[in-house]
């Protein structure tokens, strides 16, 4: 009984050893695929974040800086042409201070030497009442006294000859102005008679050299000659100096002067003439467009924008406004406005057939196949007539 009891204890103690041997070899199995399904969903995870940096958040980044480079650059550009508005209001208030003013020390002196002459008068002279007085004394006394008559009628004839002194000098100093105000109406007279002259000259030299109008990519000259291009840098100065003298210049010559500043990588005076031409004429289209170009230069294509816009509502049918505003927006990847500003080109001139190649193009881009393709075929068919 003793050796069966012993058996059957044996056996229950093998049993429970093997199945609690085998529950722990299932638990720890168990707790190495959770561990593989975590780590498979950590890693889905952080390639799903990834995945919206890259395709979300950086493009938003980039635009956000892209942006911000623009507004600096056009603060940056209002700061620089307000302190020059500044600079040339400071030098006209100089210039007209030293015109019209004298400084404080020549001031003082003359007023000290005025003091001197007044007091040198006192000295030398008497009141009118005075006078009167001394007059009647004199009189009681002529009968007694001749000399005292003889001195008081050469104390006036000197006087009188200061006097005569004074207007001659006074005379001397206005036919003097007189002389220097009819030779400075002479020169301004001149110079209004040969500014039509020099005006017309530029004209006519800026086409000698074969500068176009506008300063398309398409149109700009490969290279300048230097001695007609020094001719015309020559004669935009003469302009720009009668300018200067309150003497008015007409629209096209301020747009031609741009042109040449413009060549001649004054981009900041090519912008001001321009926008005096157009204070002048505000239907002159070739002025909006060449400042749309030269702002999209310098970076800042929003004021491009805004100022090509403003002259569409001058000039709705103008196809080289749409052609520059499509420009931009397709280098700012603003596709659905380059589109509608290529449309409108061939609205306007259906014999621009390029255009519908180019739309094709922006078609593609923004993976509308099937309107890229009916561009195409259009170009294809209009180039094949």
């Amino acid at each position: 009984m003793k050796r069966i009891l012993k058996e059957l204890f044996y056996n229950f103690k093998t049993t429970t050893k093997n199945t609690f041997s085998a529950s722990k070899k299932s638990f720890v199995k168990t707790d190495k695929q959770m561990f593989v399904a975590l780590g498979a969903v950590f890693v889905i995870l952080i390639i799903t974040l990834v995945c919206y940096w890259f395709f979300k958040e950086k493009p938003y980044y980039t635009t956000l800086l892209a942006e911000k480079d623009e507004l600096i650059k056009t603060l940056k550009f209002t700061r620089d042409k307000q302190k020059k508005i500044y600079e040339n209001a400071l030098d006209a208030y100089e210039k007209k201070l030293a015109e019209e003013y004298i400084s404080k020390s020549v001031y003082d002196l003359k007023v000290s030497e005025y003091e001197q002459e007044l007091n040198l008068y006192k000295t030398n002279y008497i009141s009118h009442e005075d006078h009167e007085n001394q007059i009647k004394l004199i009189t009681q006394q002529l009968k007694e006294d001749t000399q005292v008559e003889t001195t008081e009628d050469t104390s006036k004839e000197e006087a009188e000859k200061k006097i005569i002194a004074l207007e001659h000098k006074i005379s001397l100093l206005e036919d003097k102005n007189l002389s220097i105000k009819t030779s400075l109406e002479k020169s301004l007279s001149f110079i209004k008679g040969e500014k039509e002259t020099w005006e017309n000259m530029l004209l006519l030299e800026r086409k000698k050299a074969l500068i176009p109008s506008l300063i398309l990519p398409e149109t700009k000259p490969n290279a300048l000659r230097n001695d007609l291009f020094g001719k015309l840098v020559v004669l935009k100065d003469t302009l720009r100096n009668i300018a200067e003298m309150n003497i008015s210049l007409r629209s096209d010559t301020y747009f031609e002067m741009g042109l040449i500043s413009y060549y001649n990588k004054q981009y900041d005076e090519a912008i001001e003439q321009w926008e005096n031409a157009i204070s002048l004429n505000k239907n002159d289209m070739r002025a909006y467009i060449c400042l749309g170009i030269v702002y999209n230069e310098k970076g800042m294509s929003k004021n491009a924008i805004k100022i090509l816009n403003h002259a569409v509502e001058f000039s709705p049918q103008y196809s080289t406004l749409h052609l520059t505003l499509a420009r931009i927006y397709e280098q700012r990847d603003a596709l659905d406005n380059a589109i509608y500003e290529y449309s409108r080109v061939l609205e306007i001139d259906p014999q621009a057939i390029d255009t519908y190649n180019i739309i094709g193009r922006l078609y593609e881009r923004k993976g509308l196949k099937e309107e890229a393709r009916k561009a195409f075929a259009q170009y294809e068919t209009l180039k094949n007539k």
